[in-house]
């Protein structure tokens, strides 16, 4: 048996709303960031990827030096900022100005803050992935995309990368994560041991640190890693990208939507879904009336307003929000924002 090479990609899923409340998850980003750099600064080694730019946006202003001290890492190539939207939001519900709004808001805030923009879309918790969304990424900047959901007994892939490509010929590299995207501890080695039978790839990219509340990777997942060698490297994910890139030219293309999983999920909390719609048209069409106002009047265009309006919303389609599956104390929120 041929043994494979593993990416692993350290990470903290974090549900900013799920079963607690979004002040919560504010204070599970802040100690899940914070454990990421005390881990850094115990192996040389590790690297470390979280998505999201809206929980950047609270750490710059929570805590400054947080921020800074995330920024000094990004430019190190040792934390990867990914997904380059404001949440992961769910990928069927929202409008197609929604998902270009994720991009716009989100790619603007890491140019603006780190220099340089994301370049792998990142919805690993989704629940499904609509066939539109490898143009509206690739006309963003996003050439390469991560996601989970649906897994292989709810949607048959040829294989675990693909170019997934859009009715206009837009692609994107995706990969779908095998497993989980929460490995931890000797869940990690039974993983590597799985893959190295069954992977049709020389080349594996593997998930691994405590997620949903957060928390991330600790000491003991690296040392699990480090004792298989060099084969098993600590990694971010455009590294595994660009290998399979230099690779491999025989990688299959999908043009389809990606779908589903917990498909009940879309007739849950409708209350909600109407407000996301009421919500989108509403500054859809306040945007187009404040630019006939400007054009016709000379009126002040409100772009610092709109721009909060949009972030609103955006962050609110978070996919455990927007698809109905957080607990009710959640939505009371939602509802009074």
């Amino acid at each position: 048996m041929v043994k494979k090479y593993f990416y692993m990609i350290g990470n903290a899923h974090i549900d900013p709303v799920w079963l607690w409340n979004w002040n919560e998850g504010l204070e599970v980003v802040l100690e899940t960031f914070r454990n990421a750099l005390k881990l850094m600064e115990k192996n040389s080694r590790y690297k470390f990827t979280a998505s999201s730019t809206i929980f950047y946006k609270w750490v710059k202003e929570l805590d400054k030096n947080l921020f800074n001290k995330i920024r000094e890492k990004v430019f190190e190539d040792r934390w990867y900022i990914a997904g380059g939207w404001i949440v992961e939001p769910d990928c069927n519900i929202p409008c197609g100005e929604s998902f270009v709004r994720h991009s716009l808001y989100g790619q603007r805030f890491l140019l603006e803050n780190f220099g340089k923009i994301c370049e792998i879309g990142y919805n690993i918790d989704s629940f499904g992935h609509n066939w539109m969304l490898p143009q509206i990424l690739s006309k963003s900047g996003i050439k390469y995309y991560i996601f989970m959901r649906p897994k292989p007994d709810e949607k048959t892939l040829p294989e675990n990368i693909f170019w997934w490509e859009s009715p206009d010929g837009s692609r994107v590299l995706a990969y779908r994560i095998p497993i989980s995207y929460t490995l931890t501890g000797e869940r990690i080695g039974r993983a590597i041991e799985e893959l190295d039978e069954k992977s049709s790839r020389d080349y594996v990219m593997l998930f691994y640190g405590r997620g949903d509340h957060g928390g991330g990777p600790v000491e003991e997942d690296l040392k699990i890693i480090e004792r298989y060698g060099e084969r098993v490297r600590m990694s971010i994910p455009i590294e595994f990208f660009k290998k399979i890139l230099e690779k491999y030219n025989d990688i299959p293309v999908v043009r389809d939507d990606l779908q589903h999983h917990a498909r009940g999920c879309y007739s849950s909390h409708s209350k909600i879904k109407y407000l996301n719609r009421l919500s989108e048209a509403t500054a859809i069409y306040s945007e187009i009336f404040a630019t006939i106002s400007k054009i016709l009047l000379d009126e002040k265009y409100p772009k610092k307003t709109f721009r909060e309006i949009w972030l609103n919303i955006l962050f609110n389609q978070f996919h455990d929000i927007l698809a109905g599956t957080s607990i009710w104390e959640a939505y009371e929120d939602v509802i009074a924002s």
